[in-house]
């Protein structure tokens, strides 16, 4: 344990003096800053304008987890062809499970920071239709609907490379599209790329109802899947890492 903190805060303090750090605060602020100023003209439904805005958001966010994961990748690459990961005392595991845990602890913040900054300014500006707490609902099931796709392009970019992360991050970005379309219904709750979209949607309309999340069609058995999809990559990451020897320079 005292192994993997300290694997933790080596990670941690160069993932925040990288151009990992500013993507994940500058990014979702950006986008933030966008859609509020067009929103800010837009005669939309108040409703409307924040389902727009959440599924844009679950819309790019494979994407955006596939070059973030790359660019991790390729940072460990780059310092010395893995050489840190690999050297490192003690189990094998430790120092991959310590990176995904910092990916996945910068990507909470930046769904906190893309959804509840763009709900405390929507909310003062007027927009008083939604809670403030169903933004940080939101941000977290944001999250967690990405969750297993963290753990999938892991995988595939610490082994295979960057062209297949952000090949795998761009078709993820490409069947959520889909899959919030008539085109995903029935199927979603099967399919990860889905399940962020279809979340934030279903929140925000089962609030306007009065009706309770998981009691909406699909919801459960979604949750049921997401949890087989983790507990199945998790342990593929966990016997993948004891074997894993690096990829050589140029490897795609």
């Amino acid at each position: 344990m005292q192994t993997f903190t300290r694997n933790l805060r080596s990670d941690t303090y160069r993932f925040i003096h990288s151009a990992l750090m500013p993507i994940h605060l500058l990014v979702p602020l950006l986008g933030a800053g966008i859609f509020l100023l067009y929103y800010n003209t837009s005669r939309w439904d108040e409703i409307l304008k924040v389902i727009a805005y959440l599924q844009a958001l679950a819309l790019v966010f494979p994407f955006l987890t596939g070059i973030i994961v790359v660019m991790a990748s390729e940072q460990e690459l780059n310092a010395g062809g893995f050489q840190l990961m690999l050297a490192w005392p003690g189990k094998r595991q430790t120092p991959h499970f310590s990176k995904l845990s910092v990916l996945l602890l910068f990507g909470l913040l930046a769904c906190v920071v893309a959804v509840c900054g763009f709900g405390v300014v929507f909310t003062a500006t007027g927009n008083t239709l939604l809670p403030m707490s169903l933004f940080w609902q939101a941000a977290l099931l944001l999250f967690l609907g990405n969750m297993p796709l963290y753990l999938l392009e892991y995988l595939l970019s610490f082994s295979l490379g960057k062209g297949i992360g952000l090949g795998l991050g761009l078709i993820g970005s490409l069947l959520s599209a889909l899959l919030i379309t008539g085109l995903g219904d029935g199927i979603w709750p099967f399919l990860p790329w889905g399940m962020a979209t279809r979340y934030c949607t279903i929140l925000v309309e089962a609030n306007t109802k009065g009706l309770a999340f998981l009691e909406a069609s699909g919801v459960k058995t979604s949750l049921a899947v997401f949890a087989v999809y983790c507990l199945v990559l998790l342990s593929v990451l966990f016997l993948w890492s004891n074997r894993w020897e690096g990829r050589k320079d140029g490897t795609e």
